[in-house]
């Protein structure tokens, strides 16, 4: 059996930390992108945008993406599907729906 350098690895929790993280880190970054037209035409022009093809993407992502691979997958990527579901509920809690399309 061989043995591995203990310096080189994170510590235990630091691994799953970062997991988590980069699932959560990586809808927010989606999230900005797709909700960042539809803030701006409400907010700057005035007009009512509908909100509900962002909404369900969104949905769709954080619990049909992140679902599979908290169910499926082992490992990394399945902190990575639960780091997507906990950053649709962050930010919808957040923002009071406002960045997840639930309240326009």
């Amino acid at each position: 059996m061989v043995e591995t350098d203990q310096k080189g690895r994170p510590p235990l929790g630091m691994r799953e930390i970062t997991a988590v993280g980069s699932g959560l880190g990586t809808f927010i970054l989606v999230d900005a992108i797709m909700m960042y037209s539809a803030f701006e035409r409400n907010v700057m022009h005035g007009k009512d945008a509908n909100l509900v093809a962002q909404a369900l993407a969104l949905v769709l992502l954080a619990f049909g993406l992140g679902g599979f691979l908290a169910y499926k997958m082992t490992g990394f990527m399945r902190l990575y599907g639960v780091g997507l579901m906990c950053g649709w509920t962050f930010l919808t809690l957040f923002s009071l729906g406002f960045c997840t399309g639930l309240n326009t």
